[in-house]
């Protein structure tokens, strides 16, 4: 597993997990990996600490490294406030069951519906590998709950 700084021509900084260096590089080409915030596909990889995690070899508790931190102006904090609004009024909250849930609609054997809960990384994991695509958001902070 990689981590990688990405950032568009905008200059809008994020985070991409991918499998290796070359699932990047191939999910690039492809015009998979996109901006979050203006959907540019003109992505380039920026310098970053973060360690490689190499299956089998390391784990994410083996290379510990620092989260990589933001800090947000007041516009910034105003737009992910309206953001998390956003994603709590229009999902319904399955909890724990997250991964199950999205499973059973993946599959077709239940309703497709805008969901949230939490997930282990490990359940992350199998659902990616089952070609299962979900956004992690990082909201709990904001909600002072593991929502």
């Amino acid at each position: 597993m990689v981590v990688y700084d990405l950032a568009c021509p905008q200059e809008h900084h994020f985070e991409g997990w991918f499998e290796s260096a070359a699932s990047y590089e191939s999910q690039r080409e492809e015009g998979h990996v996109s901006c979050p915030l203006c959907n540019s596909k003109e992505i380039t990889r920026l310098p970053s600490p973060v360690p490689y995690l190499r299956s089998g070899r390391d784990t994410p508790e083996a290379v510990a490294s620092p989260q990589m931190m933001m800090v947000a102006g007041n516009l910034v904090t105003a737009l992910r406030r309206q953001v998390v609004q956003h994603v709590l009024t229009m999902t319904e909250d399955v909890g724990e069951q997250f991964a199950e849930v999205v499973r059973e609609m993946h599959s077709d054997d239940a309703d497709s519906r805008n969901v949230r809960g939490v997930a282990t990384p490990e359940a992350l994991e199998e659902l990616h590998e089952e070609g299962i695509d979900v956004m992690v958001l990082g909201i709990a902070d904001m909600l002072g709950s593991t929502h």
